[in-house]
């Protein structure tokens, strides 16, 4: 653990992300385009194009920002990533496997809680429940709490990572077990240090914009004239409606202001991305991922066996079913070829019975 928190320094190189100029472009393009694509379909004024803007929008940032680490990890490994069209090819033939770690790591967690609930049930049981509360309280507590734990520092922010790093959906499951087994408290301090990084970056590069940004919109104002403040007032009253005199310039400047914010939102973004790859590769240098291989292959082959043992019931079920069923339809060709009342359709004891023993009337025509 202190080799690994030595290493925490190396964080502040996540700053030199900002000369990666392919992946600094990748990445506001594809914010940009997700933010087009929404726009234009939302013209349509239409749940439907609502939705499929959505949709559509939620797919170019996630396969774009996912491009976007893939470079970064490749520049994290080796000091030179690839190409904008091969990181973009790459992204959209791994980017799916982050949301099966994610529907997986989902999975565990509702199991998890099932576990948890079926536990205080037996808390219910008339005077051992108490007893038995006493101790569960307390375990179950620790249990959630390092998995929201885990699930919150090491899943959630490394498994883009991992998979960036070209890791199959087993491997990357492997390897964020491992890490949370052998290295939480380590990976928690390099994302603080991270995380303060970021702010810092986010704070610096904040006040060069909105310095920058409040002197420009002091001099339009004496430069452009008659157009008032083109402040936060200007753009809440192009938002409802309001045009008035310069309009234009109202609308134009509200309208520069957001790409120029959006623009400084990229910077600090793409820091973080380059943090989190740093993050990985360390904490998986010289890490012992056999017992966890193990651990998992064990826990497949139990759930092979399950799988298994309930395909054969069903098995068994549709044979006794298939065997049955002969058995149903000459009971019920038996039950049709016996004489019945033409009157009253019950069932004659005798086929030469000349009345029918329910109703009465005759069954035969003298």
């Amino acid at each position: 653990m202190s080799q690994q928190l030595k290493n925490t320094g190396s964080l502040l190189d996540a700053t030199e992300a900002l000369g990666n100029w392919r992946a600094l472009a990748l990445f506001a393009a594809s914010l940009l385009g997700a933010a087009l694509v929404f726009g234009v379909l939302a013209l349509t004024q239409s749940a439907f194009g609502l939705f499929l803007g959505a949709l559509l929008s939620w797919l170019v940032a996630f396969y774009g920002v996912n491009a976007v680490g893939i470079m970064l990890m490749d520049a994290s490994r080796n000091g030179q990533s690839r190409q904008i069209a091969a990181a973009v090819m790459a992204s959209l033939f791994s980017s799916h496997r982050l949301l099966l770690v994610g529907l997986v790591a989902l999975g565990g967690m509702l199991l998890l809680l099932l576990l948890v609930a079926i536990v205080l049930l037996l808390c219910k049981i008339p005077l051992l429940g108490p007893l038995l509360f006493t101790f569960a309280l307390p375990l179950t507590a620790l249990l959630l709490g390092f998995a929201f734990f885990a699930l919150a520092y090491v899943f959630y922010p490394l498994a883009a990572s991992a998979v960036w790093s070209g890791a199959s959906v087993r491997e990357t499951l492997v390897n964020l077990l491992a890490i949370a087994r052998q290295r939480l408290v380590s990976v928690v301090v390099k994302e603080l240090v991270l995380a303060l990084v970021v702010l810092v970056s986010a704070g610096i590069i904040g006040g060069i914009v909105f310095s920058g940004l409040g002197m420009v919109m002091s001099m339009s104002a004496g430069i452009l004239g008659g157009i008032g403040d083109l402040g936060m007032q200007s753009m809440a009253m192009m938002a409802m409606g309001g045009m008035g005199e310069g309009g234009g310039y109202v609308i134009a400047g509200g309208l520069g202001s957001s790409l120029l914010l959006a623009a400084a939102m990229i910077v600090p973004g793409l820091i973080a991305l380059q943090g989190c790859c740093q993050i990985y590769l360390s904490s998986i240098d010289g890490l012992d991922v056999s017992a966890t291989e193990q651990e998992l292959a064990r826990r497949q082959q139990q759930l092979e066996q399950k799988t298994q043992q309930i395909k054969q019931k069903i098995e068994e079920q549709k044979q006794q079913l298939a065997t049955a069923a002969p058995v149903a339809a000459a009971s019920n060709n038996t039950a049709m070829a016996l004489p019945h009342c033409p009157h009253c359709k019950a069932l004659l004891e005798d086929a030469d019975d000349r009345f029918c023993g329910e109703c009465g009337k005759p069954v035969k025509d003298d």
